[in-house]
């Protein structure tokens, strides 16, 4: 007889029997669990309870009542040492709140004490007789033939032994408390043992049943093993999300959570319709994925990337998707789908090929920028070596020669600026560049500014125009004025280059509302000339490249400006900003923040200028109106007169009348009377303390001596400027002239024994042909050992000073310069060394400095400054 299989349906009767029989067991165990923990916790609770209401209350209390009886205690002792009728009144109200606070202790006590009761009756006890004693010596103390013996007697006698014994009760009832206290830890902790163990012993039981849950859970059927493979495959990765659906059901058997971070759909919605997932793809990929899944002979896994729309943020994604077949026999079979993020990584590939192409576009600007570097250092290089060659063969032609050696140093000038934009934007994107913080007066720095840039606007036949507003309150900062320079030198010679003859720059300097002792500049350079288009615009600032590649070889430059320039800006903790049309012009607006100085530069301050009464004459009306205009903004209210005579007439009244002119402005050129002439007139009736300013727009030198023997005492070229009619005022009332008579300065050596050490021959001829064309001896030596030994070999005296190049072999002059300081010579500590070098940075100053040098010339050097610092040095030595 064959043996009967047990159907399925039995097999699944037995295992929901056992499965609820586990499952009773298991809640029993975990219902024991939990009552064995409450009942702890309860007990535990319990005890704490019972001692925070009893022998914790008790001894608080109880400590009440001994520090108010100490209290009582100080007042019987205070009352002992100062015996005055005014304390004695105030003690009754003191001891009545002790009273009071001692009673409120005790009641408190009696309330929460568990032992005996005859323990704080005697306590009672012992306060009433204390508070009957206190009585009694408030009385005696009170008595006006008392003795202060009698007072401390009575103390002695009725009220410390009192003191002594209410605290010994009061410890009596102590002691029980912190006994009964410790009672009740120990009852605590006999719960908490007993709570312990029989939780460890219905753990155990629950292990034990978990393990026989688990061993019943193995023989689970075919669809939990199917499901335990499907997260099998899921456990392969962890940052995707999962879709298991059949392609004929349009529902989604199983989606995980996260879909929603990753697709922007919920699997909610999914395990409606799983489709909607591609109604945000891409349809040609869609058409794609159909046709490979369709396709039998497609291998399985298939991955896929899609561009995907998400319908939560509305950013554009990248899907990768990824399809598995689940078959578990002929008609049960799943489509398993992998949804994986991919947008940052093919944003990342694409930042690489952007990096790529930037790179490459990099390397091909720094090509372009090194091919015009050696066409913009080969021009200058090719005057330099055609003019010498010229001027080698025109020695017999002084005009000649000197034409040549002129040449020579306008190209070598001009070969020295390229080299230092270079060095600078090397600073600049190496981040080594620094900023000095030194005090400027703003009005002079403009007029500086202007004498460099205008007589260029006058050589273009360009029109130039400066405009100052806003520094009625200071116009001294502090700031790097060198760094300032450059930004506005630059974006001027711009200007300046690039608008054709007829046109017209403009500088406008605008002060803003200061802050905090700062002041932001608002700094605008306006022209009109060839412009930028938007292309142009974009590749500005870009480092060795040009707006436009033609604009190097019809307008030459580096096209390391206006990179240097906005650097400079962000350096300084401004912005720049650029405007620009085509054919119309350019605007460039910079804001710089400077810190306001507490001490102005100048003598005058905007008020005291303000009070000045000033007469403007020039027999074109135009020009009286535009001085005058200028002399507004700095308050001060201008008479003119349109002649000479008008002048001298209006000066003579007011000279009557005690009301004479500060200061008279007066153009030379003027028909019937001159300038010169009307300052002659004007002098005889004023004398000689009114200041007179010539205005002229022709060169004065040819009638300076005239003038100042007129009384002249300043000149100002036309047309006139803010600043420069500022800065004359200023210099004119503070008893300065704007032009006096130039001097000499002294730049003979003569005399002098000068020690070079370079370890270039070419240099060492050159600087020694050049000091001894001022009169200097020049010894020279190849490096800084040599230096060193001759100068410890020469005599006390021998040398004015030694020159030192910095980079030498054998002894660089940085450590020759520390040898000769630490050496035995008698002037080891106070001959002049300077450090001569190309490295003209700031740090290497420093650098110098730190070694021993006195001072730092920049190669090529510059031989006038040089015998000045020479001369300075020797003389402060002495």
């Amino acid at each position: 007889m064959k043996k009967k299989k047990r159907a399925p349906m039995a097999g699944g009767k037995m295992f929901n029997r056992i499965w609820l029989i586990c499952s009773a067991l298991l809640i029993l165990l975990m219902v024991a669990y939990l009552a064995v923990s409450i009942y702890g916790a309860v007990k535990i609770n319990w005890q704490t309870r019972q001692i925070s209401e009893h022998p914790y209350q008790v001894a608080r209390e109880a400590d009440n009542a001994k520090d108010s009886i100490s209290e009582i205690e100080n007042r019987v002792l205070y009352l002992l040492a100062h015996s005055e009728s005014e304390e004695i009144a105030d003690l009754p109200g003191e001891l009545e709140r002790l009273y009071l606070k001692t009673e409120d202790a005790l009641n408190m006590v009696k309330n929460s004490y568990l032992g005996p009761e005859e323990d704080i009756i005697r306590v009672q006890n012992t306060f009433d007789a204390i508070k009957a004693e206190m009585a009694a010596l408030q009385e005696l103390a009170g008595l006006p033939e008392k003795q202060p013996a009698e007072v401390a007697a009575f103390e002695a006698d009725h009220l410390s032994g009192l003191f002594r014994q209410f605290k010994e009760e009061v410890n009596v009832a102590l002691d029980f408390s912190e006994k009964r206290q410790e009672s009740y830890y120990e009852t605590a902790a006999n719960a908490l043992v007993a709570t312990v163990r029989w939780s460890v012993f219905i753990v155990v039981l629950m292990i034990a049943g978990l393990l026989f849950f688990q061993y019943i859970l193995r023989r689970l059927n075919r669809e939990i093993i199917r499901q335990n493979q499907i997260f099998d495959m899921i456990a392969h990765t962890v940052d995707d999300a999962f879709m298991v659906f059949e392609q004929e059901d349009p529902s989604c058997e199983y989606v995980t959570a996260n879909i929603d971070h990753i697709a922007g759909l919920s699997a909610e919605a999914l395990e409606e319709d799983w489709s909607q997932l591609y109604k945000n793809i891409d349809a040609a990929d869609v058409k794609a994925i159909h046709t490979a899944l369709l396709d039998p002979e497609t291998a399985m896994p298939w991955e896929t990337m899609a561009a995907y729309k998400n319908p939560k943020t509305g950013e554009d994604q990248w899907l990768s998707l990824c399809y598995y077949r689940a078959r578990w026999n002929r008609d049960d079979s799943r489509t398993i789908v992998r949804v994986s993020d991919r947008t940052q990584s093919v944003r990342d590939q694409q930042a690489l090929k952007d990096a790529l192409v930037n790179a490459q576009n990099a390397n091909s600007a720094k090509r372009d920028f090194l091919s015009r570097m050696s066409h913009e250092i080969r021009t200058p290089m090719n005057a330099i070596i055609g003019m010498a060659t010229i001027a080698a063969a025109s020695l017999n032609d002084p005009v000649k020669l000197e034409d040549c050696m002129a040449k020579i140093g306008y190209s070598s000038r001009h070969l020295l600026m390229l080299i230092n934009d270079i060095l600078d934007m090397s600073r600049i994107e190496s981040n080594k560049l620094t900023l000095n913080e030194e005090p400027f007066e703003l009005y002079q720095y403009i007029n500086s500014l202007v004498a460099v840039v205008y007589p260029q606007a006058q050589e273009r036949g360009l029109t130039f125009t400066e405009k100052i507003t806003g520094f009625e309150k200071g116009s001294t900062f502090i700031g790097d004025s060198l760094r300032l320079n450059q930004i506005l030198l630059n974006l001027l010679s711009n200007a300046l280059k690039f608008t054709g003859p007829g046109g017209s720059v403009s500088l406008e300097i605008q002060g803003l509302q200061p802050r905090d002792g700062w002041r932001r500049i608002r700094f605008k350079v306006s022209d009109t000339g060839i412009g930028m288009d938007e292309e142009g615009l974009s590749h500005l600032y870009t480092p060795f490249e040009q707006a436009d590649a033609s604009i190097s070889g019809q307008y030459g430059g580096t096209g390391l400006g206006m990179s240097i320039t906005q650097n400079l800006v962000s350096l300084m903790g401004g912005h720049i900003d650029v405007k620009s049309t085509p054919g119309q012009g350019t605007v460039f607006t910079v804001e710089l923040a400077f810190q306001q100085a507490e001490n102005e530069l100048e003598a005058l301050s905007g008020e005291a200028l303000s009070a000045l009464k000033v007469l403007v004459v020039d027999d074109e009306r135009d020009m009286c109106e535009h001085t005058a205009l200028l002399l507004s903004k700095m308050q001060i209210n201008a008479r003119w007169a349109l002649s000479g005579a008008e002048a001298v007439d209006w000066v003579t009244l007011a000279h009557r009348d005690g009301e004479d002119v500060d200061v008279c402005f007066i153009d030379w050129k003027m028909p019937d009377m001159d300038g010169i002439e009307t300052t002659r007139r004007i002098r005889a009736v004023v004398g000689p303390d009114t200041p007179i300013i010539i205005i002229t727009a022709y060169e004065w030198s040819e009638i300076e001596q005239e003038a100042r023997e007129a009384g002249v005492n300043a000149f100002v070229s036309k047309p006139l400027f803010l600043s420069s009619v500022y800065n004359t005022l200023v210099n004119v009332t503070s008893g300065r002239c704007a032009r006096p008579a130039a001097t000499e300065r002294d730049e003979s050596l003569s005399g002098y024994r000068i020690l070079v050490a370079d370890d270039n021959p070419l240099n060492l001829e050159i600087t020694g042909e050049l000091l001894g064309m001022h009169g200097a001896a020049v010894e020279t030596v190849a490096n800084g050992l040599e230096a060193l030994e001759r100068f410890e070999a020469s005599a006390p005296g021998f040398y004015d000073a030694i020159l030192l190049d910095v980079q030498m072999p054998v002894m660089d002059g940085h450590e020759a310069a520390r040898r000769i300081r630490k050496s035995s010579h008698p002037e080891a500590g106070s001959i002049p060394l300077i450090a001569a070098t190309a490295n003209a940075f700031n740090e290497d100053k420093a650098e110098a400095l730190a070694a021993g040098m006195n001072a730092h010339v920049s190669k090529p050097i510059d031989v006038k400054e040089l015998c000045r610092m020479i001369r300075e040095l020797r003389e402060n030595r002495n």
